[in-house]
Formats: C-alpha cells, sequence, structure tokens
C-alpha cells in the first residue's frame, strides 16, 4: 500500500505523462513463460512467508515458487483436461481449481511440495466456471454446466477441506462469477446484465436484496470496498468499462463513476476482464492491454494512474492476452496472467522524470512521467510549409516556403 501511496502523491505534484508508453508507474520483475495458454491467476503465503503464484494453465494447475519475483520457478505441475477456462482459489493451505472441463473441482494440498497430495471431487459436478472462497471457509461454484445450478453451489471446507459438503444453491440466475463479503454475495449475472446482491446468512435460503443493470449489460465481475459503501463491475465487452457502484442503500443501487483503459484512449477500444479491490485502488486486468492500476479513492471520480502492457503483440477488442491479476499478495508485488506471453511479476514503480518525446532533442528513454522539459527543434513560421507546431526551440532556419 506504501507505494501505491506515493504513486498518487507524485502523480498529483506533476500530472503531466505520456499515455502512448506500454507502461506507466509500473515495471516487470519477472517473468516465466509457458508452452500453453494461460488463464486465471490466484496467490498464495506459505507456512514459512515465502510467496506463490496459482496458475491457471489450458492443460492443467501450475504452482510457482516467487520467492526470488526476478527468477520465478515452477514447483510443481497437475494435469488435467483442456480447457480455455480455469478458476483459483485458496483456504488454508488448499487450492480449489474449477474448470469448464469435466474434471470436477481440483483440491489441492499446497503443503505437499511434490504436488502428489490433491484429488478430483466430482461429487456434485463436473464443469463449473468460476470459484470464489469466502472468510469462514465457504466455497461457491459459480456458472456449473450439469450441477444443481448454475448460479452458485455452496460448499462447506471446514470438516474436511479435501471432501466439502453442500450448504445450499442460489439459483435465481446464472451467475457467471462473485465474490463475498460477511453474510453478501455480490454476483455478477453475465447473460442478464445485472449486480446482485444477495444475503447468504442461511446458506441453505440465500435471498436476493437488490440489483441493478450494469454500463454495457454483460456484467462479468463484482468486488466490494472495503467499508461494504460501493461495488466495482466489470463488462466483457469490447470499449466497455470498470463501474463504480454506491450500494450503501443496496434496495436503491446507483451508478456514479465509468472509467476505460488507456488504451481506449489511444483508439484502441479494449475488453475489460476482472477488477479487484485493494484499499482504495482497483486492479484490473484487460485483455490485450494488461494490467491497470485506478485510485478509487473518490469513486465518484476514479482516475488511472499505472498501467503495464503485458500484450504488445495484440490491440483492440480481441479475447487475447491479460487474463488476470492478482493484487494481494504482503510484498505489493502483482501477479498478471497473459494467454500467450505466460506469468508476469509486477510492481508500481515511482515516476522517473523526464522528456518522453521521441521527437525531441532531450528525449529520455528512461523517463515514464514527463516533466515539461522536452526541447523540439524546428520551424515555428505558421506559414512556412514545413511549420512544425510541437516545436519549441525555434530555428527557422530549417523552414521552407
Amino acid at each position: 500500500m506504501k507505494n501505491f501511496t506515493q504513486l498518487v502523491f507524485f502523480i498529483l505534484l506533476i500530472p503531466f505523462f505520456s499515455i502512448g508508453q506500454a507502461s506507466l508507474n509500473m515495471v516487470q520483475i519477472g517473468n516465466l513463460s509457458y508452452n500453453q495458454d494461460l488463464n486465471d491467476i490466484w496467490g498464495y503465503v506459505d507456512h514459512d512467508g515465502n510467496e506463490h503464484a496459482l496458475v491457471g494453465c489450458a492443460n492443467g494447475f501450475s504452482y510457482v515458487d516467487i520467492s526470488n519475483p526476478s527468477n520465478p520457478q515452477e514447483v510443481f505441475f497437475i494435469s488435467g483436461s483442456n480447457s480455455v477456462w480455469r478458476d483459483l482459489k485458496t483456504w488454508g493451505n488448499y487450492a480449489y481449481v474449477t474448470t469448464e472441463a469435466a474434471d470436477g473441482l481440483l483440491i489441492v494440498d499446497l503443503d505437499d511440495l511434490s504436488g502428489q497430495t490433491y484429488t478430483y471431487w466430482t461429487d456434485q459436478f463436473m464443469r463449473a466456471h468460476n470459484i470464489y472462497i469466502d472468510e469462514n471457509g465457504f466455497a461457491y461454484i459459480f456458472g456449473s454446466q450439469d450441477g444443481p445450478t448454475d448460479g452458485a453451489i455452496i460448499l462447506d471446507l471446514n470438516n474436511d477441506p479435501m471432501n466439502p459438503s453442500v450448504a445450499g444453491l442460489f439459483d435465481a440466475y446464472y451467475l457467471h462469477d462473485g465474490m463475498v463479503r460477511g453474510d453478501t454475495l455480490w454476483g455478477a449475472a453475465v447473460y442478464e446484465g445485472v449486480l446482485t446482491a444477495v444475503d447468504v446468512s442461511d446458506k441453505a435460503n440465500p435471498v436476493i436484496l437488490g440489483s441493478t443493470p450494469t454500463s454495457c449489460n454483460f456484467t462479468h465481475n463484482a468486488w466490494v470496498s472495503d467499508d461494504g459503501n460501493y461495488v466495482f463491475t466489470t463488462d466483457e465487452q469490447s470499449d466497455c468499462n470498470v463501474g463504480a457502484y454506491d450500494v450503501s442503500n443496496i434496495s436503491d443501487i446507483q451508478e456514479i463513476d465509468l472509467i476505460q483503459s488507456w488504451n481506449n484512449e489511444n483508439g484502441f477500444p479494449v475488453i475489460p476482464h476482472n477488477t479487484h479491490v485493494l484499499g482504495d485502488y482497483l486492479v484490473t486486468s484487460y485483455y490485450t492491454s494488461g494490467v491497470t492500476v485506478i485510485d478509487a479513492s473518490d469513486p465518484f471520480n476514479m482516475v488511472e494512474i499505472a498501467y503495464y502492457d503485458t500484450s504488445p503483440d495484440y490491440e483492440g477488442g480481441e479475447f487475447e492476452g491479460c487474463w488476470g491479476a492478482y493484487p494481494f499478495l504482503p510484498s505489493g508485488l502483482i501477479l498478471a496472467s497473459d494467454q500467450q506471453t505466460g506469468l508476469h511479476i509486477l510492481d508500481i514503480s515511482e515516476p522517473i522524470y523526464g522528456c518522453t518525446n521521441e521527437n525531441a532533442s532531450n528525449y529520455n528513454p528512461d523517463a515514464n512521467t514527463d516533466d515539461g522539459s522536452c526541447l523540439i527543434v524546428g520551424c515555428t513560421d505558421p506559414i512556412a510549409e514545413n511549420f512544425d507546431a510541437e516545436a519549441n526551440v525555434e530555428n527557422n532556419d530549417l523552414c521552407i516556403y
């Protein structure tokens, strides 16, 4: 959090920076490539305080030691059926992995570094899109194609983490994704285009408290603020938004702000995928545009303050590139999974001030924040054929009439 706070302070001091760069105030610390496409990402800290990345792959689950973030090392890999979709969460020392392939729920004991202690749990479903695990040890299985509901199958992990029991079902909507804080499930009903709030205090009898359509009517994910007064969503379509919603009156949810990625401003409308709340900030993965950080301390006026493009070979509204971003490691590092370029370990960087205009005589390739110092020599006579509107250092000997 310290790095994020310092970053906002510096940007407020000098709010001039280049939007055209592949990164802004964020740097890559490490990268691990794969010989297959990736999907989602999560993080884990072991009993010794070592940080790890849990990486969803097309053909299985990868467990990666990032205690040396500049040199990540895969510890073990568990094979699974081929699928575009895998989602991962943890409870205690266990990882839980869903997939839309017919594998059921992969449950892995992360204390066994050989990767041999795992099971594919198939009691209730074989295929599901997503999973969330709350602070009380209940897992919410979203978007099952063959289970008792495609809304949320609620599993109790407490008695036997490797063999959960069913605690309840939510079946009012197909839920694509969701998260739970306390007794409230914030669900993304993607095909209805609705953010919904559900009381899950009684797991056997979930009750809808309120709902609202989101800006592009394709609600992909949702995450609640720490104080519980705001929810932030993504709509997984080209040229769509990260949305902020005031949920302090849950029976009257109000949209209060929308924001798009840096690449939209460059004329390449992109697709937001997943957003997560980290204190006053949102960390969002975008297809073809990588990871962005938004200052949401004022949710009525969100401001993008950092980004890193993990997908330099892609642009626009393709479903390629960055899938997920995980911002909750104690170190402050951000993990990103890119379908083509692998696992990225990112860090927020303080601005390096200088001239960021490549046409300037004093261009600084290391600078990531423009300080207004650029010297652009050229013809400043507006009647000349080669008048240079960018030039701020006069050299009219260059003028052509």
